[in-house]
């Protein structure tokens, strides 16, 4: 079990858990079949390969068939290089906020409700108690793939280096 990487995260009685090997968090997104990807602005910050993160969750996004949700920043980011044709821009707290709805389904409105939510990109301490939310308050599976061990989340990355990291994305995404 990874520590949080905010020392101050006391998450409960309900812990997520740290996903050590790739292939096992591969395997647990390859299993859903109506899934949200939420994209935050701090992946303009770090490359994976030769692309944003950005870039990577939103190739995740569209080799999973996910409905895809950005910030509006990253939303810029990527109306920049042409490739928001099927993207949505809503704040973290907003999306949170329908997720926590009993009566929200999904940003269509027809059909059935996500049954797994993979977020990146996010603040530490802004995505965790969005976490905290969804894990105290829904029934949704959540997935937190930035570097750090979010407790909050059903599934997490184990603190990783950057190098790590990469590598363990890579490989997900490799495997889906």
């Amino acid at each position: 079990m990874s520590k949080p990487y905010q020392k101050a995260n006391i998450p409960g009685p309900e812990v997520g858990v740290s996903v050590f090997d790739p292939n096992t968090l591969a395997a647990i997104i390859k299993k859903s079949s109506r899934i949200l990807v939420v994209i935050g602005a701090e992946s303009l910050k770090d490359m994976i390969g030769k692309r944003t993160y950005t870039e990577f969750l939103l190739e995740l996004g569209r080799k999973t068939n996910a409905t895809v949700i950005t910030t509006t920043t990253a939303y810029k980011f990527l109306s920049e290089k042409g490739k928001v044709d099927d993207l949505s821009v809503m704040s973290l707290i907003n999306i949170t906020n329908r997720l926590r709805d009993p009566d929200w389904v999904n940003l269509t409105g027809k059909g059935e409700k996500y049954d797994l939510v993979i977020f990146g990109g996010f603040l530490i301490y802004y995505v965790s108690q969005s976490l905290s939310t969804l894990k105290n308050y829904t029934e949704y599976r959540t997935i937190s793939l930035d570097r750090f061990h979010h407790p909050n989340a059903r599934f997490s990355l184990p603190n990783l280096e950057k190098s790590e990291w990469e590598h363990y994305l890579e490989v997900i995404l490799s495997k889906l």
